[in-house]
C-alpha cells in the first residue's frame, strides 16, 4: 500500500505591497518526472515587432515555440495542475447485438477506428478502438462498457493562445485571456510589475448536467451531459489578494467548486506549508520565496512523531529494546534533510500503520486491477478520525486492541529498515532517498549506461512539504521573478542545457540544483554564438 499518487507543482506569489521593488513577485516549481536530458530548456526570446523590442525569459519545452512559463519584464506566469475534475464516464445502454448504443436520438452504431502501429524487424500492429459521439469506448476488467467524455477531446481544448501570455501586460488582462486559452486545464498563477497577483483556472471549463460527477451517469434520454463550455465570465478567478498560492489541492469553495469538481486533490499538507512561509513574511524578496521551495520541514509529521513516543512509553521501551530507536526520534531534525534517522523512522512508522490498517482496502483494489494510489481521497484524513476514536470495530484481522496495533507498526517498520540497510543508524533519509536522475538508454547499453546518469546522491525533500523530492521524482525547475525586476530572479533546472553527454552542459546546473545554489534568472554574458542561415 502506498501513500499517494506522485502529482504535484508548486506556484505562490506576494504583491507588491510587500516587496521592496514595488514588483509582485511569482516562484513557481513544477514536479515532474526528473531524467536526463532534462525536461525544460533555459532561454531567452528577444524580438522586434512594429518597432517595439520584445523580451521573454523562462523555460521552454525543447522544440516548442513559446516560453511556458517565465517573465515579460511586465507580468510573470506559472503553472500548476489543477487536479480537478475534467472527464466522465458515460453509462452505455446497447444494444442486444452489442453493436449499437442508445442516445437521445436512439440507437447509432459504435464506430471502429483502427490504428497502425509500426515496430523496427517486426510485422505491423493493429490496434482496434471503439468510438461514441461522447468519447472512446473504455472498459475497466469485466465492467460494462462506458464513454469516457473528457475536455481534451473538442477543438476549443487546443489553439495557441498560451503565446498571447508573452506580450500580456497585467494581471487583469492575463485573467481575461485565461479561460480562452486551449491547454489541459492547469492553475495559473501571474504576477506583474504593478504589483497586482491573481490566480485563474487556464483552459476551458465544462459546463455539466449531471446528478453526480462521481459515479458514471447514463446520458442516452438527454437529461444528463455536457452542454457546452462556461464563458470567460462565469470561470472563477481570484485577485486582489497579497498572498495567493497553490499546490495541486482545493483552490476555491462553494458554488464555483461545483464548476470543476475532485480530480483527486493533494492531501493539502504541502498547500499549508507554503501558507504558513507566506504568512509569516512581512516582507518579501526573492531569497526568501526560494527558501519557501526548499522547505523540507515534516510539518506534517508533527502528529505521527507525537503519536510514536506515545507509543514508546518507558515499559514498553524496556521491554522491547528501543532506547536508540526512540533516542533517534527525540533528537530529530523534524526535517526530511540527508543525515535525520529519526524522520525515517517516523514517516517508516506512518506508511507501517497505514499498511496494516487498510490491509483489506488494498487487497480488495488488488483483486479488482486497481492500486491504493489511485484513491481518490488520501488515507490520512480517515486513518486520524479511526485513531481519535480508536474503536475495537475499526482494527484489521489479527489485532485484538489498538496498542498491539500501534506496536506492530513500530517493530515492523523498525524491522524492515534494519534488514533493507543494515541498521537504524545507517536509516538516515538521504540513504533512503538517493537521486535516480536517469537517461532513458542508460539501462540499454552495458557498462557505460550509468555514465549518462546524475551521481545517485542522497537528497533533501520528500512527498507532504514545499520540497517534493523523491529519488526520480520533484522539483523539475525551480523559478523566483518579479517582472521588471529580473536581474534579481532565479532559475535552476535538476541536470543540463545539453542532450549529449560529451557537452560541458549536459550536467551544468546539476549540483547548483542539488546543493540549492539560487542560479540568476536572467542568462549571462554570450559565450557562444550558433548562427543559422536559410538555403537559397
Amino acid at each position: 500500500l502506498m501513500d499517494s499518487a506522485d502529482i504535484g507543482s508548486n506556484n505562490f506569489a506576494v504583491a507588491g505591497s510587500l516587496t521592496s521593488h514595488g514588483s509582485a513577485i511569482l516562484a513557481d516549481d513544477m514536479h515532474l518526472g526528473i531524467r536526463v536530458p532534462g525536461t525544460w530548456y533555459k532561454a531567452q526570446l528577444n524580438w522586434r515587432e512594429n518597432g517595439n523590442m520584445h523580451t521573454v525569459t523562462g523555460l521552454t519545452l525543447p522544440g516548442t515555440p513559446a516560453v511556458v512559463a517565465g517573465s515579460n519584464g511586465a507580468l510573470a506566469w506559472g503553472f500548476t495542475n489543477s487536479t480537478a475534475d475534467w472527464h466522465d464516464l458515460v453509462a452505455l445502454t446497447l444494444s442486444e447485438d452489442g453493436k449499437r448504443y442508445l442516445t437521445p436520438d436512439g440507437y447509432k452504431p459504435l464506430i471502429n477506428v483502427y490504428e497502425t502501429i509500426k515496430i523496427a524487424g517486426q510485422a505491423d500492429q493493429t490496434i482496434e478502438l471503439t468510438e461514441t459521439q461522447w468519447g472512446p469506448v473504455v472498459q475497466f476488467g469485466d465492467s460494462p462498457l462506458y464513454a469516457l467524455r473528457w475536455v481534451a477531446y473538442d477543438d476549443i481544448a487546443v489553439n495557441f493562445r498560451l503565446m498571447q501570455l508573452e506580450q500580456t501586460q497585467t494581471v487583469e488582462q492575463a485573467l481575461q485571456l485565461a479561460p480562452k486559452v486551449g491547454v489541459p486545464a492547469q492553475n495559473l498563477l501571474v504576477a506583474d510589475s504593478r504589483g497586482d497577483i491573481g490566480w485563474s483556472i487556464i483552459g476551458p471549463i465544462p459546463k455539466r448536467q449531471l446528478n453526480d460527477f462521481d459515479t458514471a451517469q447514463d446520458w442516452s434520454d438527454g437529461s444528463q451531459g455536457w452542454l457546452g463550455y462556461y464563458s470567460p465570465e462565469q470561470q472563477p478567478q481570484l485577485s486582489g489578494s497579497e498572498r495567493l498560492w497553490t499546490a495541486n489541492a482545493r483552490m476555491i469553495g462553494g458554488e464555483a467548486y461545483q464548476l470543476i469538481g475532485n480530480g483527486g486533490y493533494d492531501l493539502g499538507a504541502r498547500g499549508w506549508q507554503i501558507h504558513q512561509g507566506l504568512t509569516a513574511l512581512q516582507h518579501a524578496d526573492e531569497q526568501a520565496l526560494h527558501q519557501i521551495q526548499l522547505d523540507n520541514r515534516a510539518l506534517m509529521l508533527q502528529r505521527w512523531r507525537d503519536l510514536l513516543l506515545e507509543v514508546l512509553d518507558s515499559e514498553t521501551v524496556e521491554q522491547h529494546q528501543l532506547q536508540s530507536y526512540r533516542q533517534y526520534i527525540v533528537s530529530s531534525s523534524q526535517r526530511a534533510a540527508v543525515d535525520d534517522v529519526g524522520y525515517s523512522l517516523v514517516r517508516a512508522f506512518r506508511l507501517q500503520l497505514l499498511q496494516l490498517q487498510f490491509a483489506p482496502l488494498s487487497a480488495y483494489l488488488e483483486q479488482h486491477g486497481a492500486r491504493s494510489q489511485d484513491l481518490k481521497y488520501p488515507l490520512e484524513a480517515p486513518m486520524w478520525q479511526l485513531l481519535q476514536h480508536r474503536r475495537p470495530d475499526t482494527l484489521p484481522p489479527g489485532f485484538s486492541d489498538w496498542p498491539a496495533l500501534l506496536l506492530a507498526a513500530v517493530l515492523q517498520s523498525k524491522t524492515e529498515l534494519e534488514q533493507q540497510y543494515g541498521s537504524l543508524a545507517q536509516s538516515n533519509w538521504g540513504a533512503l532517498n538517493e537521486a535516480r536522475i536517469q537517461h532513458p538508454l542508460a539501462s540499454a547499453i552495458p557498462l557505460l549506461g550509468d555514465w549518462l546518469n546524475m551521481p545517485a546522491t542522497p537528497m533533501n525533500g520528500d512527498r507532504h512539504m514545499p520540497r517534493v523530492q523523491l529519488p526520480g521524482f520533484g522539483q523539475s525547475e525551480r523559478m523566483v521573478v518579479a517582472p521588471g525586476q529580473e536581474q534579481l530572479g532565479i532559475l535552476t533546472i535538476p541536470a543540463g542545457q545539453s542532450g549529449h553527454p560529451l557537452s560541458p552542459f549536459y550536467r551544468a546546473d546539476h549540483q547548483y540544483w542539488l546543493n540549492e545554489v539560487a542560479l540568476p534568472f536572467l542568462p549571462g554574458e554570450k559565450k557562444y554564438q550558433l548562427l543559422l542561415t536559410p538555403q537559397g
